[in-house]
């Protein structure tokens, strides 16, 4: 996946995190990763593998620190798409 666009990620993001949300519920933009949605340091790291392996990147640790909501991760992912 060379080229990508922002609703494709996004879509492709929100079922990784209903996938590993431990509280699921309704996922928008602006969701928080961690106080909407539960993920702690272990599931975040599970659903950075799967991020990975879906999009054929390699997500760089030191990111995780700008990760907040749904829209942070997915330009994220986008922009890494992106450069590759």
């Amino acid at each position: 996946m060379t080229t990508s666009r922002y609703d494709d990620v996004y879509k492709q993001v929100v079922d990784l995190l209903q996938e590993h949300a431990p509280q699921p519920g309704p996922i928008h933009e602006e969701t928080e990763l961690v106080n909407d949605l539960g993920f702690d340091s272990l599931k975040v790291m599970e659903m950075i593998h799967d991020v990975e392996d879906v999009f054929d990147i390699t997500y760089p640790l030191n990111s995780l620190s700008d990760l907040r909501t749904v829209k942070d991760f997915t330009t994220q992912i986008q922009n890494i798409i992106e450069t590759s």
